[in-house]
């Protein structure tokens, strides 16, 4: 990530570093939905949250994932909380509906039909 001529560009202020103690850390969920490569190329065009990145990174190649959020956390912390917020209410959202689809409904007629039979655990 930082190279020569990443360096070369802090020094002469085109870019930057943060200092640890300005720095602020999130720890983010490891979903598909937050993964670096999905969010890199809306992000790169924010002028302001790439003076802390090379011009230029190897051909393939995304910026480590801790690195990354860690420094958009500390540009747009509104935006980070935001995106973990939305994703979480999308993920519990889903998982919601998955957990309707393993229930059973049963009318009042079969419940008491149900209940009216002795039932004993084999266990």
């Amino acid at each position: 990530m930082i190279n020569k001529d990443f360096l070369k560009q802090v020094f002469s202020e085109e870019k930057m570093l943060l200092g640890l103690n300005a720095v602020k850390r999130v720890n983010v969920p490891i979903y598909n939905e937050l993964a670096v490569g999905k969010l890199w190329p809306e992000i790169s065009q924010d002028p302001t949250f790439m003076r802390y990145f090379p011009d230029k990174m190897a051909k393939g190649r995304l910026p480590d994932r801790e690195y990354f959020f860690n420094v958009l956390n500390t540009v747009h912390e509104v935006y980070v909380q935001a995106l973990i917020k939305h994703v979480n209410e999308m993920r519990n959202t889903a998982e919601m509906k998955g957990e309707a689809a393993d229930t059973i409904e049963v009318s009042q007629e079969w419940w008491d039909k149900l209940h009216a039979v002795p039932f004993l655990s084999q266990r």
